[in-house]
């Protein structure tokens, strides 16, 4: 099953999440790869993660969640 379309968020720097859709999916080393348009800005990579290609919008699949965003945004309205 593609990812591509699929909306998607990256949490970085410890408490800055960008939100985005996956535009293109590769296979490296067994690891599943997605390139994202980010909607809200850039996400930057402090730590130099191997996991995460900030030049090229690439990242390990372990590193974005795949979410449903009118679901996302039922549950911060409860709060």
């Amino acid at each position: 099953m593609s990812l591509v379309g699929k909306p998607v968020y990256h949490v970085h720097s410890v408490d800055r999440i960008q939100f985005g859709s996956v535009v293109d999916e590769k296979v490296e080393k067994s690891w599943l790869w997605v390139q994202v348009n980010w909607a809200n800005g850039e996400p930057f990579n402090m730590y130099d993660s191997p996991t995460v290609d900030i030049a090229e919008k690439w990242f390990r699949i372990d590193t974005v969640s795949v979410f449903e965003p009118q679901e996302m945004i039922k549950t911060i309205q409860t709060l």
